[in-house]
């Protein structure tokens, strides 16, 4: 069920936005918490920016508080493909933190990632190009 909120979100924002879509308008897609299932704003496994681990609902394909999501977001135009260029965001698309630590000690069923699980601090939406070296 997830995805097909997601892709029903993808549809409204596209059909409401057509023409007028650019980076930062994608950029504001990716990092959408309107969860169409439910009628609310409220960052969630259906909503685009897919916050699993904050979802206390579970679903036939996934538990409660499932330490999974969106964990980047990209977002181009044609004058950026041109220049074989890119706008990118490295953790959540909205910039919503995530502290492994923090969510071991809290939500318990997932213990078991001790070690494995990574912090996805904040990240700027940064502009990446072709050749680059850093």
């Amino acid at each position: 069920m997830p995805n097909v909120a997601r892709r029903v979100r993808w549809k409204q924002l596209m059909n409401e936005y057509v023409g007028k879509i650019d980076v930062e308008t994608g950029k504001a897609f990716l990092a959408d918490h309107f969860d169409t299932y439910l009628n609310t704003s409220s960052p969630d496994s259906r909503t685009i920016c897919a916050h699993y681990e904050l979802d206390s609902q579970s679903s036939g394909t996934f538990e409660p508080f499932r330490p999974h999501g969106a964990c980047d977001g990209k977002a181009i135009n044609a004058t950026m493909a041109k220049n074989m260029s890119f706008v990118a965001r490295w953790g959540s698309p909205c910039g919503t933190p995530f502290d492994a630590k923090n969510f071991l000690n809290s939500i318990l069923q997932y213990d078991w990632m001790n070690g494995l699980l990574k912090d996805r601090p904040t990240q700027p939406w940064t502009v990446f190009k072709a050749g680059e070296n850093e």
